[in-house]
């Protein structure tokens, strides 16, 4: 059996592009492999062929794993070390919620699509927001919902799930580059915001100065990433499904050195022992907020 699809271009819907770099998965490669490398949070280095549509620009992954496969793959994945961050993630997301958006008003709603273990969305809870959450891992749903008190759904956003017209706010965070069908995805997220409705879509930005300078050794070149922005790709893929941008900013996340770290060794050879070094100093646990190409954009739907 095959587990990937020849596709057409995820933006444009066009069929021709340049090759960036040729597939490296083994001959033998079994499904249980496949699933391990496309946990959500996984950081299996790209594996699949990259390439650059023609017609419109964007990068993105073909041929594709099979959409049902990438559904079994997010729906089984386990990943504590993942939450662990969250504290970390919770404090990055309040302080960007003051300064990205107004207090909402009483009975406010917010979605967060991909919610993971639910660390916007205790954030968001605290900012004011009535919030719910989809996300599609068994484990990270029942962690939000156990840990936190969150209304969490598991599963993936699908058209109907909530109805139309019913959030002022919806978000994803670090999500559109795992979809297989975004264009599907935002029509359902335009569909589900009230009128002025705003998105919030941070993503790794293919076009960043740390993505041109790291080049193959960007951390963010991942087997579990389908699709590659860049602030002009991602624009026009918005300006699509009817939102419009409002603005387009750098996103700077606070986690633990060590766990940067730990993410990074399979890009970064010293990566390991300087992990090794600082855990055994005793600042594994410290904060450190950094950018490697992470982009938020602010739109309303239009």
């Amino acid at each position: 059996m095959s587990f990937f699809c020849t596709i057409a271009c995820p933006l444009c819907g066009g069929g021709d592009f340049v090759v960036l770099s040729r597939s490296r998965y083994p001959d033998d490669l079994t499904a249980e492999q496949l699933q391990q490398a496309f946990r959500a949070s996984s950081d299996e280095k790209l594996m699949d062929q990259l390439v650059r549509c023609r017609g419109c620009e964007l990068v993105y992954v073909n041929p594709r794993i099979d959409e049902a496969l990438l559904v079994e793959s997010y729906a089984s994945a386990v990943d504590p070390q993942f939450i662990a961050q969250n504290p970390e993630r919770i404090r990055t997301f309040s302080r960007l919620l003051e300064k990205t958006l107004p207090r909402p008003a009483a009975g406010a709603r917010l979605l967060d699509i991909g919610c993971a273990g639910g660390a916007f969305l205790v954030a968001a809870r605290e900012f004011g927001f009535t919030v719910t959450g989809v996300e599609p891992s068994h484990w990270l749903a029942d962690s939000g919902r156990t840990q936190y008190g969150l209304d969490i759904r598991q599963g993936v956003l699908t058209p109907g799930m909530f109805p139309d017209a019913s959030f002022d706010v919806i978000t994803l965070w670090d999500v559109i580059e795992h979809v297989a069908q975004p264009a599907e995805v935002l029509s359902t997220v335009h569909r589900m915001l009230k009128p002025e409705g705003q998105l919030l879509v941070n993503y790794p930005d293919y076009g960043s100065w740390m993505a041109r300078l790291l080049g193959r050794r960007w951390p963010f070149l991942l087997s579990v990433h389908l699709l590659y922005y860049t602030r002009a790709t991602m624009t026009r893929q918005l300006q699509h499904a009817g939102f419009t941008p409002l603005r387009i900013q750098p996103h700077f996340q606070a986690l633990k050195l060590g766990y940067i770290l730990k993410r990074m060794e399979p890009y970064l050879a010293l990566s390991r022992p300087l992990r090794s070094m600082v855990e055994g100093i005793g600042l594994g646990g410290v904060a450190v907020t950094y950018n490697m190409g992470q982009t938020l954009v602010v739109a309303r739907k239009s």
